[in-house]
């Protein structure tokens, strides 16, 4: 059997604690805010980030005020070549591949900072690989790799690739003022959403790229279109992991759980999501991530 050692960041949501207990080794996007620096997950707790971010928003009750108002976004950095060499060195001294599956590369530079760093680690035995996609998402896929053995590299990297090829990361954001605020949305788009309580449906597609897919009105009928999405467009694979993910709200991601509760697998966990991408979706968010027995192309057309 090989010898390997995940390493992916801290967007995925495993945490410093679970990752001692699974072997993984997770290092920490840096987010910026007002001026403080911060190591996602070990100098702030994702709580503690939520509340500096979110707590006076939610206060205000006049929305218009809060569009109209300038607000700083927190801003995220990529984990730097160093912590990757470091980790890279980590894995040579003990004979491990070293499997790099960080956040997707069309949301973050850190796979071409696992790459940069790879190059210069004289004798690595390496997998590095763009996961295209984040959150719960990357940890499912972990989860899945930690539970089998591998006689050889290339059956794992193939595993790897099955896995992200057939990945499916489903949210419903609460609000539509941070999407907004990050640019995905224009101000008047936003700002009717909100007045009349409408909720995309939002997939990363076959690349990592959030894109939504339905504008539905109210939370209860988008989650319930989630649930067809699931039924009718991705069918979930029962023998693979899933997880539920939200920002701050649980209330939120409970409601979405009961409509989904016939479709569960044993097992599955419920997380708060990284607030490295939690910024971008507002308080109240909820997700599902889990395995679908579709694959990318058979989902988005592609040939």
């Amino acid at each position: 059997m090989i010898k390997y050692r995940i390493i992916t960041d801290s967007s995925s949501g495993i945490t410093q604690d679970e990752a001692a207990k699974l072997g993984v080794k997770v290092l920490p996007l840096n987010l910026e805010y007002k001026g403080k620096n911060y190591k996602d997950g070990i100098d702030i707790t994702t709580d503690e980030f939520y509340n500096i971010l979110f707590a006076a928003d939610e206060q205000k009750k006049l929305m218009i005020a809060k569009f109209m108002e300038k607000k700083e976004m927190p801003k995220s950095t990529l984990v730097t070549p160093g912590l990757f060499e470091e980790a890279f060195e980590e894995c040579k001294e003990n004979g491990e591949i070293a499997v790099v599956l960080p956040i997707a590369a069309c949301l973050s530079g850190t796979l071409n900072s696992a790459r940069l760093a790879a190059e210069d680690v004289d004798g690595l035995d390496y997998i590095i690989e763009d996961s295209k996609t984040a959150l719960g998402a990357v940890k499912i896929i972990i989860y899945s790799i930690l539970k089998k053995e591998y006689e050889t590299k290339e059956e794992l990297e193939q595993y790897i690739d099955y896995l992200i090829d057939h990945i499916e990361f489903l949210a419903v954001p609460d609000t539509l003022e941070y999407l907004f605020r990050l640019g995905r949305l224009s101000k008047t788009t936003a700002l009717i959403g909100n007045l009349f309580s409408i909720k995309p449906l939002i997939e990363l597609n076959e690349e990592g790229k959030l894109i939504p897919i339905e504008k539905i009105r109210g939370l209860k009928h988008a989650f319930l279109k989630l649930k067809d999405h699931v039924e009718n467009n991705a069918p979930i694979d029962r023998s693979l992991p899933m997880e539920l993910g939200y920002s701050n709200h649980i209330e939120n991601v409970n409601q979405l759980e009961e409509y989904l509760k016939d479709l569960l697998v044993d097992g599955y966990t419920k997380c708060q999501i990284s607030p490295v991408v939690g910024a971008h979706v507002g308080p109240g968010a909820s997700a599902f991530f889990y395995f679908t027995t579709k694959t990318k192309a058979e989902r988005f057309g592609k040939k």
